[in-house]
């Protein structure tokens, strides 16, 4: 009876530690799936129906959250990665954003240009300075493509627009730039043929000097012009006074000269007697 109540006890004490131990193993499996599982992520979803290429709004996209395990780089996680960004595709309310289907918005001035890009690992290709957005560019070219074979540089384009500026690990490396839809192939073809390319940084520098100068005398202070306005009536009328003395001093001569005949008659006639 002792000996059976011995083993009854020692199989207890087994299945005890063997449950502690399973229920250990349990939790820890139930922790890893709850950190992959559990936490969640917020993303962004089309909120309503989105054309391609159309700026996507904040109030165009609304969160959702999803399990972290199925959070990828592509997911759009913040709001500030669709900033200025346009889909690649029509997306339906709901549909998910990715990074894969975005791609920058570009702010062409008209319909009928064309972006074309200037890169320096093309090899044929050299930037005199830093360009930036919007800057005015010259390309002038370096070819043979004349009759004779001779190789000539000349102006190829001028004030061009700088839409984008690519950066590199070392600085600058090309520039998109804004030209006329039947221009496009002619630069494409410069660039793929042309012995050298060089790109200068360009502007109206005398123009907006002037302009500048046309504004500042717009926003003179009222005080300031009327003053001017003084200043012009008194040099005005201080001519007028010297014109008028002048002419007085004429008729004063004449007048002493008359003076001066008569005299002359009236002695001639005494002698004559």
């Amino acid at each position: 009876m002792f000996e059976s109540k011995r083993r009854a006890l020692i199989f207890l004490i087994l299945s005890f530690i063997l449950a502690v131990i399973a229920g250990t193993l349990f939790y820890s499996k139930f922790q890893d799936l709850n950190a992959d599982l559990g936490k969640m992520t917020k993303v962004y979803v089309a909120g309503k129906n989105l054309p391609s290429r159309q700026t996507i709004k904040g109030n165009d996209v609304i969160s959702i959250e999803i399990p972290n395990r199925y959070v990828t780089d592509a997911h759009i996680l913040s709001l500030d990665q669709l900033e200025n960004q346009v889909s690649i595709i029509p997306l339906k309310e709901g549909d998910l954003i990715t990074s894969n289907i975005l791609k920058p918005y570009t702010d062409l001035t008209s319909n009928g240009n064309r972006l074309v890009e200037i890169l320096l690992e093309q090899g044929n290709v050299h930037f005199d300075d830093e360009l930036e957005y919007l800057d005015l560019v010259d390309i002038i070219v370096s070819h043979s493509f004349n009759e004779d074979g001779d190789p000539i540089t000349e102006l190829f384009m001028a004030d061009v627009p700088v839409q984008k500026v690519f950066m590199g690990d070392g600085g600058m490396s090309g520039v998109a730039l804004e030209v006329k839809s039947e221009a496009a192939t002619e630069l494409i073809h410069m660039e793929n043929y042309a012995d050298y390319i060089r790109v200068l940084k360009s502007g109206a520098g005398d123009k907006q000097l002037a302009d500048t100068k046309a504004v500042e005398q717009k926003d003179e202070e009222p005080g300031d012009v009327q003053a001017d306005v003084i200043e012009s009536e008194e040099s005005n009328q201080h001519m007028e006074e010297q014109v008028e003395d002048s002419t007085d001093d004429k008729q004063d001569k004449k007048k002493d000269k008359q003076d001066t005949n008569k005299n002359t008659d009236k002695k001639k006639d005494k002698d004559q007697k």
